[in-house]
């Protein structure tokens, strides 16, 4: 663990990403460039500007932006091989060189974000592992035990603010709560470090704690944690926004209610009516990441299998075979006329996008859930409209 962050202070590799970029580059010239279109509309944040800001706004969409890094991934790595036993020393050991200031390298003038009066760290690596970890409190605690004001700490804090403006969900909303307090007994200890005198009521009052020196890290610290507080209250706005905006469109429930009626009507196995039944159950207003990243997953395979099934029906009819996979099963549909290419490419994205989003990332944001499940419904709904208008039972 040691050398994986002296790597860290010597060389910097953590940071964070664009997703979309990413995607767009891995499907030039498929269906999937033309849905993804539209989600790149979201504006794009300034991050160098922003950086520079002394209070940075919070990214509302958090999911459009990752974390990682050759030296994080490999702490993630090491993790997974040790016991309990083991994973609590490491993290005790870390929480103490936090309360010590941490350490820090001067730059080798790569670009690089924190940078700190030149100098870099691994405590922004650390934090981002710890908060990650679930051990926020035990950081923002350990940062405070620091005898002065450090250019490690002030990199720590830096990194905090980079966090919660592009991914604050990451923290619950209980969190973002606590954190200005968690932060507030350095805050404190900081603040002592910035003047040796302050005028009061017209008198001029001595500071006994203050130590010359230390002003330039402490400054950075007191503006870090202001900066973090007030992203804290816009994170907050953002959790209860999303809340209120989740009541679901009755003209969807109805739909989705239309929709089941179809699956029993045209004898569709049970199955897929219990693949629906079971995101209903993962899409709560209280799901974690987690959960919604399930629900897709069912919702994937619901829109999987009603093509499946459907492409084996009509063959069977028809006395032909078709190949039971998802691809063969689109393509004989559209070649039996029910439905055009357009139809197919739209259909095709909509799974891709779907699979993107349910498989790859460690969760699944709500917006995103919401989007694809109402679009599942109301596609589920025209596809089978056809079906049942061409008079296909399913066998």
């Amino acid at each position: 663990m040691a050398r994986i962050l002296n790597e860290e202070r010597q060389r910097p590799t953590i940071g964070y990403k664009d997703n979309f970029s990413d995607i767009n580059q891995s499907t030039k010239g498929k269906p999937i460039v033309n849905m993804l279109a539209a989600l790149e509309k979201f504006p794009r944040p300034n991050i160098a500007k922003e950086q520079a800001m002394k209070v940075r706004p919070v990214w509302e969409k958090p999911e459009i932006y990752s974390f990682g890094g050759t030296n994080y991934d490999l702490l993630v790595l090491l993790f997974t091989r040790l016991g309990a036993d083991a994973r609590e020393i490491c993290i005790s050991t870390m929480l103490k060189y936090i309360g010590g200031g941490g350490s820090t390298s001067r730059s080798t003038g790569a670009t690089h974000y924190p940078t700190f009066d030149w100098e870099v760290s691994d405590t922004p690596l650390i934090a981002e592992f710890l908060v990650r970890l679930g051990e926020a409190e035990r950081l923002f605690r350990a940062s405070a035990e620091a005898p002065a004001p450090t250019h490690g700490t002030a990199l720590m804090l830096m990194q905090v603010e980079e966090m919660i403006a592009l991914n604050f969900n990451i923290f619950s909303e209980g969190e973002l709560k606590q954190v200005p307090k968690w932060l507030a007994p350095l805050r404190e200890t900081a603040d002592l470090q910035t003047y040796s005198t302050r005028r009061s009521i017209g008198n001029i009052v001595r500071n006994p704690r203050y130590k010359a020196g230390r002003e330039e890290e402490a400054n950075a610290i007191v503006d870090a944690i202001d900066g973090i507080s007030a992203e804290c209250d816009q994170a907050i706005f953002f959790y209860i926004k999303g809340a209120l905006q989740q009541a679901r469109n009755p003209d969807v429930e109805v739909d989705r209610i239309k929709l089941i009626g179809f699956l029993e009507a045209l004898g569709f196995t049970p199955n897929l009516r219990e693949a629906l039944e079971e995101a209903e159950k993962e899409y709560r207003d209280d799901a974690s990441r987690f959960e919604l990243k399930s629900c897709l997953g069912h919702l994937r395979s619901f829109l999987e299998f009603v093509h499946r099934e459907s492409a084996k029906s009509v063959a069977a009819a028809a006395g032909e075979i078709v190949t039971d996979r998802w691809g063969d099963a689109i393509l004989y549909l559209r070649q039996k006329d029910f439905f055009s290419k357009q139809h197919e490419a739209f259909v095709a994205s909509l799974y891709t996008l779907i699979s993107d989003t349910s498989v790859h990332p460690l969760g699944a944001d709500r917006d995103y859930a919401r989007l694809l499940r109402n679009m599942v419904i109301e596609y589920g709904v025209m596809f089978l409209t056809v079906l049942d208008s061409k008079g296909v039972k399913i066998t």
